[in-house]
């Protein structure tokens, strides 16, 4: 037996609202940076100059993430 939808006309029709919609303060984005190498191996890491831009949080690495 179908279910009704609550939200079907609105999502269909393009009206409805998702979480993404709502603004909220003081959120953390992340970004993922990947190699512009095919194979090789890293022999070190400097994050220093990412860290010292302004907003930067952290940066992870093989060295501090499991």
């Amino acid at each position: 037996m179908p279910h009704k939808r609550v939200d079907g006309r609105l999502k269909v029709t393009g009206a409805a609202q998702y979480a993404a919609d709502f603004a909220a303060n003081g959120l953390t984005y992340g970004f993922v940076v990947s190699s512009t190498i095919a194979a090789g191996r890293i022999v070190s890491i400097d994050s220093s100059a990412a860290l010292a831009l302004p907003g930067v949080l952290h940066v992870l690495t093989y060295q501090n993430c499991p």
